[in-house]
């Protein structure tokens, strides 16, 4: 005949690895949310940093052109200066 005793021990047994596997996978389930949450920041990041380096770009061209602007001022006021105006 069976014993009872073993019978009970082999379903709490059952019962603890099922509830570990179980744990286990909602574990992993959190992390993975989590990585793809991380991911996403990762890409929003990026995403931000491309247009601020775009907007730095396009920033460092204005001074450009408007350092030639007053390179041509200046050079034009020289002028007038060696021209014999005031």
């Amino acid at each position: 005949m069976i014993d009872i005793k073993l019978v009970i021990y082999i379903a709490v047994a059952i019962l603890s690895v099922g509830g570990a596997i179980v744990t286990f996978f909602q574990m992993q389930t959190r992390q993975n949310m989590k990585i793809d949450q991380l991911q996403k920041d990762i890409n929003d990041l990026k995403k931000k940093q491309s247009l601020n380096t775009g907007h730095q770009i396009e920033t460092e061209k204005f001074i450009a052109e408007i350092n030639v602007k007053l390179e041509h001022i200046a050079k034009s006021i020289d002028d007038l200066k060696r021209d014999g105006h005031p």
